[in-house]
């Protein structure tokens, strides 16, 4: 026997549904009309419960030291798969986060996060590089971990009715460090995890009325935001740092803003960097007296070099003549080969495959060589001044991350061609810092920025 279906039954169904009005935007929207937007809540700076003792710490650190940010990677290798692509779990603009706790702290900030637009404006000849203010402490590191915790729940029907409930952990490890720019000696170090929490509750039903099944499902979940539990890592990572190179009785009020749930351990042991802001500020007044007194063409004194060490350039007038346009042609195709060299570089580290590892290694190689050549060719047909500084420079950055990604291959059971350039090539004249042969000491870490 068949029933007529209830019309009320119906309409009652589509109110519950979300019918007319809860539909979708742009559902029953006409082809040629806008759909309407939908508005959610208002915009807001973006506040962490560690940023009340950061800002306690201006102030805490003498302002002529200067702070920069290097390269903080997502070393996970933990990637999500959907149908609509792919991605990575945890942010990878880490490093932005620590540069904007480190301005919230008071303290100076010089910004090393993307070096090419100052190389290029002085490979232009409108900026001097030498006019940079030098880096006296820099932070480097990466989340070294992210873990899946398995979780339980349970659930209970009778009769078709009854709760469910569930959960389960992530937990996220990083390490950050904050190193002397002038030694390369790490002054203060915080490795930090934190457990992610995630609950589903719900309630079921399931049962006939008479002939009629009736099914009802209702529930919730509440989840921490990953990334932005993990900006409340990096922000009190950095507040950690900071405040173990002053006296640690200078930063105690700022440490009692801080909740014990929220940061370390109680009475955990907190390292004390003894002498370090000391010996930055006698480097940095040292390197700023020497730069002020020094005569014009003199090379740029050496962060960290001993009293009246400092290197001087020889006494000689400083040539103001403009590079031909021959030698302009070599410095655009160094720039050219540097820059390709460099992204290359990159992309090895960010290659998926072996193949395509090995491919982009090689591709920074040669085109390192082809920098290289051209840069000799500069420098034997004269090249000075703000152009060639750039140059150097550049070849510089790029002999170093293509070293960088070759180790990396050959330590990953890979192997590039041998393209190693040639050692014998020579800086541009009057350059601050020479091209290094492959065997030289290298200033920075291994892909990073050189602060």
């Amino acid at each position: 026997m068949k029933r007529a279906l209830n019309p009320g039954a119906v309409v009652g169904l589509c109110l519950l549904a979300g019918c007319g009005e809860g539909a979708a935007p742009g559902a029953f929207t006409d082809t040629k009309t806008n759909a309407v937007l939908v508005q959610g809540p208002p915009m807001q700076d973006i506040v962490t419960e560690f940023d009340k003792a950061l800002s306690c710490m201006k102030g805490k650190l003498p302002g002529r030291l200067n702070f920069g940010v290097g390269v903080i990677a997502d070393n996970t290798g933990k990637e999500q798969y959907a149908d609509s692509g792919s991605g990575k779990f945890m942010t990878q603009g880490a490093g932005d986060i620590v540069q904007s706790a480190l301005f919230r702290a008071g303290v100076t900030v010089v910004n090393r996060r993307d070096p090419n637009i100052v190389l290029a404006e002085n490979n232009w000849g409108i900026r001097n590089i030498k006019t940079q203010d030098p880096v006296d402490f820099y932070v480097t590191g990466s989340i070294t971990s992210l873990d899946f915790i398995p979780g339980g729940g349970y659930t209970l029907g009778i009769a078709g009715v009854g709760p469910r409930e569930r959960q389960n952990r992530i937990l996220a490890g990083l390490d950050l460090a904050m190193t002397d720019a002038a030694t390369g000696r790490v002054v203060a170090n915080v490795p930090l995890q934190k457990q992610i929490y995630e609950k589903e509750v719900g309630f079921s039903s399931s049962r006939f009325f008479d002939s009629t099944l009736v099914e009802a499902d209702l529930g919730g979940i509440e989840r921490e935001a990953l990334q932005a539990a993990l900006r409340q890592m990096l922000t009190y990572a950095t507040f950690e740092l900071l405040a173990q190179l002053p006296d640690p009785a200078a930063v105690t009020p700022c440490r009692a803003l801080i909740g014990t749930a929220d940061a370390a351990e109680p009475g955990a042991a907190r390292p004390h960097a003894k002498g370090a802001l000391d010996a930055a500020l006698k480097t940095h007044d040292l390197y700023a007296s020497t730069a002020a007194s020094a005569p014009e063409g003199a090379a740029a004194p050496q962060p960290g070099a001993p009293q009246g060490l400092a290197p001087q350039a020889p006494a000689s007038p400083k040539d103001t003549r403009p590079n031909t346009p021959e030698v302009l042609k070599l410095v655009s195709e160094v720039t050219v080969y540097a820059s390709r060299s460099i992204a290359a570089s990159e992309a090895a580290g960010k290659a998926g495959t072996m193949e395509a590892r090995i491919k982009s290694v090689d591709e920074a190689g040669l085109n390192l060589v082809l920098a290289v050549k051209s840069l000799k060719a500069a420098a034997a047909a004269g090249l000075h001044g703000p152009e060639g500084d750039a140059a150097a420079l550049l070849v510089e950055q790029a002999m170093r991350l293509e070293a960088s990604a070759r180790k990396a291959l050959e330590d990953a059971g890979g192997k590039a061609a041998a393209s190693t350039p040639d050692p014998s090539a020579p800086a541009a004249p009057a350059a601050p810092a020479p091209v290094p042969t492959p065997n030289a000491p290298k200033q920075g870490g291994s892909g990073d920025p050189i602060p």
